[in-house]
């Protein structure tokens, strides 16, 4: 892993990990059975350069806004990583949004540079709401037909370094805005969080001591990129790490199921909901079990319960239940949870079985999280400890001790 403590920016670490770990893979794109890409760190930063130098050609300067709408791809990290490498600010947007709310956060934003697909560039096109002025003066479109009318827009096929000067990697401060992450919290209207260079190395660093990353770990992409959980974990952390990351263009649960065993897969974030959904598939097979082989199985799960209560040990947890972990690819370390409620049951089931889920409590302001479980020892009934760097409080609480929590930094 790289000292990030001796970094300005994400770019710089970005821009240094991918020379570190040149020959090591970073991303692997698969849609169902076919497996669209395999990049190593070398080739990915090959593929960044020319969007970067069209950024600059563009006249897009440091500290300008970048917009992304894109689902999970390799072709949403290039794009990030070139903004980043031209001193940008990112504006990473939720691709459910309808158009109208995508126009509205983009004047919102002041962001001049659009990196899209053509079916959502095609609906955006459409709404009315785009004859309302934005600042935009460059569009990328991706997956563009060779007819289509792109109006204005550039095919992110059609862009190319050959001929042009390399582009000029732009240093930035870490109290410099990194990104403007756009969250509506528990309802209303989303607010754009400005979130530093400095929030997020320092939000890695927290991560990683708890949870590591290193070269052959792979993380399964499954949240939008766009969410912050997903771009600490599903990019920045990995990529300084020379792991690799496993973007998926369906989400269809067997193919995600699949996935996991296919490629080995480290660690993996999901929502609460997709966690229950999850639990009530691998409850479906156990009762299905024939009697005696349940009893058998029960008893295992009770002695790997038993041999683990004090913290997580998955070499022996991988023989006793090799089967259950054999469907999760058989190197999954920890299932990384956050966003919502997740009951105390569902976690102590997946933790029974030698999977240890790393439930936290965070939000958008923060970067990323503000407490997380560190299985030392693991509890079911909790949000776990505030990760270094990070102190909270409960102030006014009741006789039940619930108050409001407030958090800083140390």
């Amino acid at each position: 892993m790289l000292d990030l403590s001796k970094y300005q920016s994400i770019g710089s670490a970005l821009k240094d990990a991918l020379e570190v770990f040149a020959n090591e893979t970073c991303l692997i794109e698969a849609d169902r059975e076919r497996e669209n890409h395999r990049l190593t760190y070398r080739e990915f930063g090959d593929r960044a350069m020319p969007v970067a130098a069209a950024l600059q050609r563009a006249r897009f300067t440091a500290n300008g806004r970048a917009a992304i709408v894109m689902t999970n791809q390799s072709r949403w990290l290039i794009a990030a990583y070139a903004i980043f490498y031209s001193g940008g600010v990112l504006v990473p947007l939720d691709y459910k949004l309808t158009p109208d709310e995508h126009w509205q956060l983009l004047r919102h934003s002041n962001a001049s540079v659009l990196v899209t697909e053509y079916p959502i560039w095609r609906q955006l096109c459409a709404a009315q709401s785009r004859a309302n002025t934005t600042e935009l003066k460059t569009i990328f479109v991706t997956d563009a037909p060779a007819n289509a009318d792109l109006a204005g827009a550039t095919r992110w096929e059609e862009l190319s370094g050959a001929g042009s000067p390399q582009p000029e990697f732009r240093a930035r401060a870490r109290s410099d805005v990194a990104t403007i992450v756009y969250s509506s919290g528990t309802g209303g209207r989303p607010k754009g969080c400005l979130l530093t260079h400095e929030n997020y190395l320092e939000q890695c660093i927290a991560l990683t001591s708890r949870y590591p990353f290193a070269p052959g770990m792979r993380y399964l992409s499954i949240l939008p990129t766009n969410h912050a959980i997903d771009f600490m974990v599903g990019f920045f952390g990995p990529f300084i790490c020379g792991a690799a990351v496993v973007h998926l263009r369906t989400l269809r649960p067997e193919y995600v199921r699949e996935a996991f065993a296919k490629y080995k897969i480290t660690y993996v974030s999901l929502v609460p909901l997709v966690l229950k959904n999850l639990q009530k598939g691998l409850q479906e097979r156990f009762a299905a079990l024939a009697p005696g082989k349940r009893k058998m199985f029960d008893a295992l799960v009770a002695m790997n319960k038993a041999m683990t209560k004090s913290h997580p040990r998955l070499w022996l947890s991988r023989r006793l239940l090799k089967q259950v972990h054999e469907v999760f690819g058989g190197e999954l370390r920890a299932i990384i949870v956050g966003g919502a409620f997740t009951e105390p049951e569902t976690l102590q089931f997946f933790y029974d079985l030698g999977i240890p889920v790393a439930n936290g409590y965070g939000l958008t302001e923060t970067v990323v999280a503000v407490t997380v479980n560190d299985l030392k020892p693991f509890r079911a009934d909790t949000v776990g400890k505030p990760l270094p760097g990070m102190e909270v409080r409960v102030v006014n609480p009741d006789a039940q001790g619930i108050g409001e929590v407030i958090v800083r930094s140390k």
